[in-house]
């Protein structure tokens, strides 16, 4: 049976593939707590452990495998967090299912997978977005319009970090026959080198996973992508994903973006601009969680504490997404954006001679 046209007050109705922490702890619930979205199904290799997790929604549609989640056709929007190196085929797979697909970031391993996202989507008239919910966050919105109407002059440095220690130090111990051996972290610790973060036929490492972030941000103001970049990373052995990356990102005429990345520092993020009349600082830019956040404004007679109330990112992001889809309105952040971002975490490796997965 075909299923119900939808009118342009219904809610938008989701599929999930996989079972990811960001997409059970975060986006998941901000589908549930909007009026504008309603969560339809999720499909994982793992169905037990989402019937337990969701046990009290007895009418979720729980699939074993993704490709019955696509072929439901039911759903309108797909989320998919799942590990990076698989963003392009299933993405792919979805978009071919006339599904628009709301994908984290980044989204795709290569600039060129990403631009066969970008066609597919085009080609079978769907929408498609890289999932950085971040820039929906009322404090990123509120600078980058005092950025863009010139408060702190013409913008010539940014800084910006996002870093948190995935591994805890190993462990020695001595074995039956008095051997000293070194082990993983304790149980219980919280820390896992089976990580997907850190695996590199996952499309692993610090660039992928959190520096996107910085990234983006700079490429948010300075409004194109730089023409040069410099870099360098940290990879503990051959083969394995890099820890810790940084970059300088040249922008031209004098205009530079500083990023870095790290697995192997403790938690923290900043953003900081720097203009030719004053400086913005972004404290917790990229997840501040749901409560008041300030910027600071630093101009040369004055400090500005821009308070800004808390909010739920993921549940600003979903529901954006998902008016996009009734009203057929291409989402604001642009997939050109999105591939030129791409373009230049590839440039940051090549410059560091660190040979990423292209897939």
């Amino acid at each position: 049976m075909q299923p119900t046209e939808p009118s342009t007050n219904d809610p938008v109705r989701w599929g999930v593939l996989g079972a990811a922490n960001i997409g059970i702890k975060r986006v998941i619930p901000a589908i549930l707590s909007s009026p504008n979205e309603l969560l339809l199904a999720i499909a994982s290799r793992n169905p037990q452990r989402v019937r337990e997790l969701f046990a009290y929604l007895p009418d979720l549609r729980i699939y074993g495998d993704y490709d019955s989640l696509i072929n439901d056709s039911d759903i309108e929007a797909i989320y998919i967090p799942l590990p990076n190196s698989l963003h392009a085929e299933w993405t792919i797979k979805a978009l071919q299912a006339k599904k628009n697909v709301l994908c984290e970031k980044p989204l795709a391993v290569t600039a060129e997978q990403g631009a066969r996202m970008m066609d597919a989507a085009r080609a079978n008239g769907v929408l498609l977005m890289e999932a950085f919910m971040y820039r929906f966050h009322p404090q990123i919105i509120w600078s980058l319009e005092q950025i863009s109407s010139g408060r702190i002059g013409r913008v010539k440095l940014i800084r910006s970090s996002f870093s948190f220690n995935v591994l805890l130090p190993p462990r020695h111990v001595l074995d039956k026959s008095g051997t000293d051996r070194v082990l993983g972290p304790p149980a219980g610790s919280g820390a896992n080198y089976s990580d997907i973060r850190l695996q590199a036929a996952l499309a692993g490492g610090s660039l992928m996973d959190v520096g996107c972030y910085p990234i983006n941000f700079c490429r948010a103001v300075y409004g194109h992508p730089p023409i040069a970049v410099g870099a360098r990373v940290y990879a503990p052995e051959a083969g394995e994903v890099e820890h810790a990356a940084g970059a300088v990102l040249d922008f031209g005429e004098g205009r530079l973006g500083l990023i870095d990345s790290s697995f192997e520092l403790p938690t923290r993020q900043v953003a900081e601009v720097v203009g030719e009349k004053g400086t913005l600082t972004i404290p917790v830019p990229f997840t501040p969680g749901n409560a008041e956040t300030i910027v600071l404004l630093n101009l040369e007679d004055q400090t500005i504490h821009q308070r800004v109330q808390g909010v739920d990112q993921y549940r600003l992001e979903v529901e954006h997404f998902g008016a996009c889809v009734r009203s057929g309105t291409p989402p604001a952040l642009r997939l050109e954006e999105t591939l030129e971002n791409l373009a230049t975490i590839e440039a940051v490796y090549r410059s560091a001679g660190y040979s990423w997965p292209k897939q």
